[in-house]
């Protein structure tokens, strides 16, 4: 019996096929959309013009949203570029290596935008760019247009301690006026002739949840370092461009890290385009497969056996899932690394001769080498993953640009590691920072009134302020040789001078006074009182005026005793303290006054013909009259001379030699007055500026003395700047004593000069107890040693060693308490008025006063003594002849000229006993 269906015919030796109910759905999804795909390409082969209107539209939407993309994408870089900035970062001495990662943690915040900001603006991004000009290493942060450089280059501060930010203008990394056509590094030496910059990139060879090596026992920046030694025409760059990842970005990461788990391919989201290529493909196989060999659906070997294979134990990807887990955990950064090296010198001559075709040539291999090196030194990276070279087109245009389009994703820790600080205490090239910056507290002012602006902290950037209050307490400052001390002190003076606070400056250089009279106006001509040699007419002082004649005479012999210390002695300091007293007794008298005192007979009895003492002044001069002439010339002739030395000069003479001064200090001080004196020592010479600018220092201190019998509280405040102020220092008394009691007169003083070996020991702890705001330029080891007390623990002897010119460390005394140290930056000098010719005009005296009696009686016993008729021992040449003669005769007649003058004086007594 057949079984066969009627109606059906079979060939002898063949088998039924099987029936397919069309109603029965495919068993996978794959089927169906093998069967709806043939359907489509069956519609599509019967009509070929929709073929094409489909293809063309589908290439028109395919460039329009390619179009847009780029277009967004430039409208984005531009935003970005525009007013960007860039941070020259100078290294601490020590760098600390957790700072990197500091650092990058902090930009991650700083920098993640929020969900719509991005949607419309994108993640801005930041480049750590390491340039080099021949052998200058720097390091530079750029910051792009949309994003405040303050916060960055605070977050620079936070993250390495005493690094210094300078926040610039962008720059390109390597000049742009180089020809560009390049080479990827590595590749074989051939570039063409006139190449003159070789660049490329860097990328993972792995996917980015392989991890990079990132504990390394040395300084990785190190090998990068090593391998770019440059020449002086050269220039290279390694820039690393980093944004925050996007979320799905990070979920992709991650689903890879969990992947290795598992073995199975990450699942990510419907927009990343890997699983659609790979289900597109798969679905074009079946398709083909379907019209080729129709018939059911079978499920081939290859994704079973792939099925089954991924349960299997795979000992390397079980090692690789505690790394790729470690790497997702914390921030993620987007990433790319490219490197460029150009040559900038300019080839000579424009003929094509063939030694110009090779030296065109060895340079490009040269550069060819140098990028290679460069790139090579980031193996140090490879772990599981490594770092493979990429060529770029145009290296030095694009690190110019900066673009990141795509990047590859890296932990804060490896990002860290490859875009950080160099640690190594010396790295070729590269300047450290000299000192620290300090914030300062927040009990300092920052400006107001009452106040004295000092400069601009170095964090932050806002004013610090010294209440007058406190600036009683006095201020000492010391630094090196154009560290900024002459700008600091010429703003405060310019501070007081616009309060109208009383102001005296001693300026044994004359710089100081000279700016500060290009930068007043001429409408404060009349409170102006100028000593200066190069003013024709300027102010008149008298050292011996004055109310206390005690003190002025004190004062006097202890700066002359104190300036000539070598050669002073107990015998020139009795009598030249003899002599101004004795002087003081009648009006109007002088410095000048004392040689004819001395010498002049005639003109001394005018002043000890009505002395009654013979326990004081009669009885010196009764013992200086019975001395032999010869004698009393040995006597006098160290005062003499001391005087001579400085009363020979005419400005000296013209402003000392007369009997009353031009001004009246009381006055200057509490009225605002401005005394400005301006001692230059290569003009007037060393010791003649150290004796006035003692004279003015002594005036001043007797004018705030003065202020005892003013109530305290309408004391006005006055302000003393005195430059090199060990040459004035010369006051009889305590320095420690005169600055404790000056702070009650409502005087403050500004101590300044450029180490502490000029100053006595006993000076140097005065003005360290009472001096009590400290403010500190750059200085020597040896002084910052000692120094340091007053600025620990904020700052210690190498940051004060360190200060880079027009910065300070400070430390103030804000309401009678001392603050913490901190560092500021000192104003800029304040623009020229240009003004001071009109104010010299105005100061000029064109008026001398007649000479006063005690004057003409001085000249008249001088013009007696030279012509012979007084009793001064040196009276003529021909009188100093004959005293010599007579004084040779005794000396052969009388063995010991010592013992005839005990027995004259032994003779004298008994007659006037007689």
């Amino acid at each position: 019996m057949s079984l066969n269906h009627p109606g059906s015919a079979l060939s002898p030796g063949s088998s039924p096929t099987p029936s397919v109910d069309p109603n029965m759905a495919p068993t996978q999804p794959q089927s169906w959309l093998v069967h709806v795909g043939g359907r489509v390409v069956d519609w599509l082969t019967e009509r070929p013009e929709m073929v094409a209107v489909l293809g063309f539209v589908a290439a028109a939407v395919i460039v329009a949203v390619h179009a847009a993309r780029a277009a967004v994408w430039q409208w984005r870089h531009r935003r970005l570029s525009t007013h960007a900035h860039q941070i020259l970062i100078t290294p601490p001495a020590e760098v600390d290596p957790a700072g990197a990662t500091a650092w990058w943690a902090n930009l991650h915040d700083l920098l993640s935008p929020s969900r719509r900001h991005r949607l419309l603006h994108g993640t801005p991004h930041i480049a750590m760019e390491y340039r080099w000009a021949g052998r200058q290493l720097t390091i530079v942060a750029w910051v792009p247009g949309t994003v405040p450089a303050g916060p960055v280059a605070a977050a620079v501060r936070a993250a390495w301690p005493g690094a210094a930010c300078t926040v610039q203008k962008a720059t390109a990394p390597i000049p742009t006026d180089t020809r560009t056509t390049s080479k990827p590094a590595g590749s074989q030496v051939g570039s063409p002739a006139g190449s003159q910059a070789v660049g490329g990139a860097l990328a993972p060879a792995m996917p980015g949840w392989y991890p990079l090596n990132v504990d390394q026992a040395t300084d990785p920046m190190r090998p990068i370092v090593a391998g770019a030694g440059l020449h002086s025409t050269e220039h290279a760059c390694v820039q690393v461009l980093a944004r925050p990842a996007t979320p799905r970005q990070v979920a992709r990461l991650r689903a890879g890290a969990a992947a290795l788990r598992t073995g199975k391919p990450p699942t990510s989201g419907l927009l990343d385009p890997t699983p659609l290529v790979r289900g597109a493909l798969n679905l074009t196989t079946e398709i083909v497969t379907e019209l080729v060999t129709p018939g059911p659906p079978r499920r081939t070997g290859t994704a079973a056996g792939a099925e089954s294979r991924r349960g299997q134990p795979d000992p390397l990807r079980d090692r690789d899932v505690g790394p790729a887990i470690d790497k997702t955990i914390g921030p993620q950064w987007e990433t790319a690394i490219r490197y460029a090296v150009a040559n900038t010198a300019t080839r000579g001559g424009g003929d094509s001769t063939g030694s110009s075709v090779d030296g065109s040539d060895s340079v490009a291999r040269r550069l060819t080498t140098l990028a290679h090196g460069i790139a090579s030194a980031f193996g140090g990276y490879a772990g599981r993953n490594r770092l493979r070279h990429l060529p770029v087109a145009h290296p030095v245009d694009v690190l110019t640009r900066r673009p990141l389009r795509r990047g590859f994703l890296l932990s804060a820790q490896e990002l860290a590691v490859i875009a950080g600080l160099p640690t190594d205490l010396a790295v070729p090239g590269l300047g450290r920072a000299r000192a620290k910056s300090v914030p300062a507290p927040i009990d300092v002012p920052a400006g107001g009134r009452n106040t004295k602006i000092l400069g601009t902290a170095e964090v932050g950037g806002h004013s610090v302020a010294l209440p007058i209050a406190d600036a009683r307490q006095h201020i000492h400052l010391i630094g090196s040789t154009g560290s900024g001390k002459s700008t600091e002190m010429c703003h405060l003076v310019l501070d007081d001078i616009k309060a109208r606070r009383g102001v005296v400056v001693i300026d044994p250089k004359g710089d100081l006074v000279l700016d500060i009279l290009d930068r007043i106006p001429a409408s404060v001509a009349d409170r102006v009182v100028l000593i200066d040699p190069d003013q024709p007419g300027g102010a008149t002082f008298n050292p011996l005026q004055g109310l206390d004649d005690d003190l002025i005479v004190d004062n006097v012999v202890s700066i002359f005793s104190k300036i000539f210390q070598r050669h002073w002695g107990p015998r020139i300091d009795d009598v030249l303290r003899v002599a101004c007293l004795t002087l003081m007794r009648k009006a109007n008298a002088t410095l000048t006054l004392v040689p004819p005192l001395l010498q002049g007979h005639r003109f001394r009895a005018a002043f000890t013909a009505d002395l009654n003492d013979p326990e004081g002044l009669l009885g010196f001069w009764e013992w200086y009259e019975s001395i032999p002439p010869p004698l009393r010339a040995q006597i006098i002739a160290p005062v003499l001379s001391r005087l001579r030395a400085f009363l020979l000069r005419d400005f000296v003479k013209a402003t000392l030699g007369v009997p009353r001064s031009s001004f009246d200090m009381g006055h200057v001080l509490d009225h605002g007055g401005i005394l400005l004196a301006r001692l230059p020592k290569g003009q007037i010479g060393e010791e003649t500026a150290k004796l006035m600018g003692s004279f003015v220092f002594a005036s001043v201190w007797q004018a705030a003395t003065a202020r005892a019998r003013i109530p305290e509280p309408d004391r006005r405040d006055a302000s003393i700047y005195v430059d090199e102020a060990h040459n004035v220092l010369n006051l009889a008394g305590s320095v420690g004593d005169m600055l404790a009691e000056a702070r009650g007169y409502h005087l403050s003083l500004t101590l300044a000069h450029q180490n502490l070996t000029q100053l006595p020991r006993e000076t140097q702890l005065a003005l360290s107890a009472n001096a009590r705001t400290k403010i500190f330029f750059s200085c020597s080891p040896e002084d910052a040693h000692q120094l340091a007390r007053h600025t620990l623990p904020e700052l210690d002897e190498h940051d004060l060693s360190h200060l880079d010119a027009y910065t300070a460390a400070a430390r103030l005394v804000v309401a009678s308490r001392e603050t913490a140290a901190f560092t500021l930056r000192t104003r800029p000098p304040t623009p020229i008025v240009g003004e001071a010719l009109a104010i010299r005009q105005q100061v000029a005296h064109t008026e001398r006063s007649e000479p006063t009696g005690i004057e003409q009686l001085a000249r008249r016993s001088r013009t007696r003594v030279d012509s012979g008729h007084g009793t001064d021992p040196d009276r003529t040449d021909q009188n100093r002849t004959d005293k010599n003669r007579r004084t040779n005769q005794d000396r052969r007649n009388k063995p010991d000229r010592r013992d005839q003058i005990r027995r004259d004086d032994l003779d004298r007594g008994e007659n006037g006993r007689g």
